[in-house]
């Protein structure tokens, strides 16, 4: 089934660039887990998201949708500035779905639909209370954007079954849903395909295709290098929080210092460069201030010998 999304408005520009992430760093005290990484995604177009584990995609895009504060740098949507705050991130336009299933696993499969809609609904708590005409039509077409999603994902036949009742699969299928609910212009997707069986996965394939032929942008963060390869226009590569290689998956997939992060083999200019010099300063440091102080410990123990002798 074809659904028609409605897009946010965008800004009279022939500017294709729908995101842009400029100088994100991102610290945790003494750990930099982000550093200095410049992101585009542009409209109608899909991006990958990829590196080993640890190597700061998930922080990132925290930083992009407002659950972090970035340390330096900024992340703009459409030319404007994203405001720290989630719930006004995903009102400007960018939804996302998480790693680890979110769902709310006591409600029904409509109503976790519904619950994403809660950025497009502009009726307010007087309204709700007094429930007249405006409330109940307002609730009339949630619903029935709700119910769209769900055929466009495939579990309107689920409508009334609790989340918490569905196969795996169909989980990540509804968080999907609800994220389509707020009517983005930007998904971001984090490993969407985590835990899933081949066939689940060229279905999460399909759909992504299909969110994309609706005019909505992706982002996605996978571990499955086919996924992404087959998937993906343009895939970046974060190595220990910065950008390593960015281009298409040709490009990408043989670059040779790809390779080598995911083997986890050294190479030239590789980002833990600068801090492994800082290390072996530091260790050289330690060792030509090591002679001196065996010296004293020697010349101690020499001459406590001969006292001994004595």
């Amino acid at each position: 089934m074809t659904i028609t999304i409605p897009q946010q408005p965008a800004p009279a520009s022939a500017d294709t660039a729908l995101l842009k992430a400029s100088g994100v760093i991102m610290r945790f005290g003494g750990l930099t887990a982000v550093r200095n990484v410049d992101l585009t995604v542009n409209k109608g177009e899909i991006v990958g998201l990829i590196g080993p584990n640890g190597a700061g995609k998930t922080t990132f895009f925290n930083c992009l949708t407002g659950l972090y504060v970035p340390t330096e740098g900024t992340v703009s949507y459409q030319g404007a500035i994203l405001p720290p705050k989630p719930h006004l991130v995903t009102k400007a336009g960018v939804a996302r779905t998480f790693q680890n299933i979110r769902l709310f696993a006591n409600m029904t499969v409509l109503e976790n639909v519904l619950v994403g809609r809660h950025t497009r609904t502009k009726q307010g708590l007087l309204s709700a209370l007094v429930r007249g005409p405006g409330y109940h039509r307002a609730e009339a077409e949630s619903r029935r954007r709700a119910m769209e999603l769900l055929e466009f994902t495939g579990l309107a036949d689920k409508a009334e079954h609790l989340a918490r009742n569905l196969p795996y699969g169909e989980q990540r299928k509804l968080e999907i849903a609800r994220a389509l609910a707020s009517e983005p212009g930007l998904l971001l997707l984090d490993e969407p395909t985590a835990g899933m069986n081949p066939q689940e996965t060229r279905a999460t394939e399909e759909l992504v295709f299909a969110i994309r032929d609706q005019g909505i942008a992706v982002l996605v963060i996978e571990h499955d290098m086919r996924f992404i390869f087959n998937l993906c226009d343009r895939v970046a590569v974060l190595v220990q929080g910065e950008k390593l290689v960015e281009g298409s998956s040709d490009i990408v997939q043989n670059d040779e210092r790809v390779i080598a992060a995911y083997l986890g083999e050294p190479f030239e200019g590789a980002p833990a460069d600068e801090g492994d010099a800082e290390v072996q300063a530091e260790s050289a440091a330690a060792d030509a201030a090591e002679p001196a102080e065996n010296t004293g410990t020697d010349a101690a123990s020499t001459t406590s010998e001969q006292e001994n002798d004595r």
